[in-house]
């Protein structure tokens, strides 16, 4: 009794940390909850896209849950002791290994939960693979309800060709309803892997739609990794294999600091501004896409890239980057230095080659921030990027940072803030305006798109005719 109260303090103590974890980095969001037994074992049976799976999986579940693993990671330093703290079963991969299977189902007497991947490995495309039939003779013996659950978003994270995950990323959970056991008892083996593996494509794709992604179509047969439609990773990966080492690392630490200092400001937005956003699903999830945006406040950066939930740079002033701890941040978030009252061609060049790699650049076109909350005319000069860039062109409507933080106060306040997104303006269209035209243009979509946004949330809108 007393050993068992032990295990379950032991249990929670590691798995807080591990919470944290999978809420700060990667937004976890769960489904279905509702769906686990209070009381008694069961088995969740889920897909396999990543390591971190076993952790998204039992984070939302208030039980303590067992699971399986292929017995060579116990091997393993560190990783090894950290599986033993979650009743993890040893199992030898390629036979039936009865002892495993026993094991399990003492694990399940004891009213754990009990998560297996029947997939047998992680997935090398984001897709739900056949599941081996070799997991249904535990499914039938262990008489308890079972669940299937489906993860999404966990392979951008990690996919399997790559040695670190990346931060930043966003993993959807779906809990799906209880599998009828009198249909286990009446099917084969082969029979019910292939009903389940059905089922869980069709609450994948359910998923995925309801996160705003496309679904995969799995009609479309493919031999290779190399031939599969894989999704584009959270680092950008503009380099072949060949880059250097070092470089490769760097690459992936900056990633990782910028989306720390993401989490941070995000934590900080929501407990000071509450922003609202709006039309999100008009910013491309993937390739390098140009967001062209009012500016109200210090603030706008931080606001304009949180809700996107991807790696974006941003033009700056040459002189920030020399405020003592601020210039830090700037640079964190992969600002480009811009030199004010003249054409600076070496940020344009740096701006391209962002866009190269993938990234999303957020600018500012009026030059500096509104003196009154209204929306200034655009500055020509931004034309060129536009031209030069042949991406698409995001604008974006900031309100409410400007009272949080106007020009003329020193420090901000909380406040209420609007973000929204307007339709990509064609890569086509801009080239056939003029530096002038195109800044009038957008001058003219943002006004609109700001009157739009004010009238949704019950502000007055600004009057541009007087």
């Amino acid at each position: 009794m007393i050993i068992d109260a032990l295990k379950f303090i032991w249990y929670y103590t590691c798995g807080w940390p591990c919470r944290f974890f999978c809420l700060m980095f990667f937004r976890l969001r769960s489904y279905g909850i509702e769906n686990i037994p209070k009381k008694g074992g069961f088995i969740l049976l889920c897909n396999h896209q990543c390591w971190l799976d076993p952790m998204f999986v039992v984070m939302p579940i208030i039980r303590i849950c067992a699971f399986a693993a292929r017995d060579s990671l116990f091997k393993l330093p560190i990783i090894g002791q950290y599986i033993r703290v979650y009743s993890t079963v040893p199992i030898k991969r390629n036979h039936g290994d009865l002892g495993a299977i026993r094991e399990c189902i003492n694990k399940l007497k004891k009213n754990y939960g009990l998560v297996l991947f029947p997939e047998g490995t992680r997935t090398p495309d984001g897709k739900i693979h056949r599941l081996k039939p070799g997991f249904a003779l535990l499914a039938k013996k262990a008489n308890v309800p079972i669940i299937p659950v489906v993860i999404d978003g966990a392979f951008e994270c990690w996919p399997r060709t790559q040695k670190i995950f990346s931060l930043g990323g966003r993993v959807f959970i779906q809990y799906g309803k209880q599998i009828d056991l009198q249909k286990i008892e009446s099917e084969s083996d082969k029979e019910f892997m292939a009903e389940l593996t059905e089922r869980m494509r069709q609450m994948q794709a359910e998923l995925r739609l309801k996160a705003g992604r496309k679904p995969f179509d799995y009609k479309e047969k493919s031999n290779t990794v190399k031939e599969a439609s894989l999704p584009e990773p959270a680092v950008p990966a503009v380099e072949n294999n060949h880059q250097p080492i070092i470089r490769r690392i760097k690459k992936n630490i900056n990633y990782n600091w910028y989306c720390f200092w993401r989490q941070l400001c995000r934590i900080f937005c929501h407990i000071y501004f509450n922003p609202t956003v709006f039309n999100k699903h008009y910013v491309p999830q993937r390739g390098a896409f140009l967001l062209l945006s009012n500016h109200q406040s210090f603030l706008d950066p931080m606001i304009n890239a949180d809700p996107l939930g991807r790696q974006c740079c941003f033009a700056a002033r040459d002189t920030l980057f020399t405020i003592p701890v601020f210039g830090s941040l700037v640079h964190s978030f992969n600002a480009i230095p811009i030199k004010r009252g003249q054409a600076d061609l070496t940020a344009i060049r740096a701006f391209i080659e962002k866009l190269n790699e993938g990234f999303g650049l957020v600018l500012y076109p009026e030059g500096t921030r509104t003196i009154d909350g209204r929306i200034a005319e655009m500055k020509p000069g931004f034309g060129l990027l536009a031209r030069k860039a042949n991406v698409p062109i995001i604008p974006s409507v900031i309100d409410g940072a400007f009272e949080a933080w106007p020009r003329q106060q020193k420090w901000f306040s909380r406040g209420k803030v609007y973000v929204t997104y307007g339709p990509p303006i064609p890569a086509s269209k801009v080239a056939e305006m003029g530096d002038r035209e195109f800044a009038r243009y957008l001058t003219k979509v943002l006004r609109d798109m700001q009157r739009e946004l004010r009238l949704q949330v019950g502000r007055k809108p600004f009057d541009y005719d007087t």
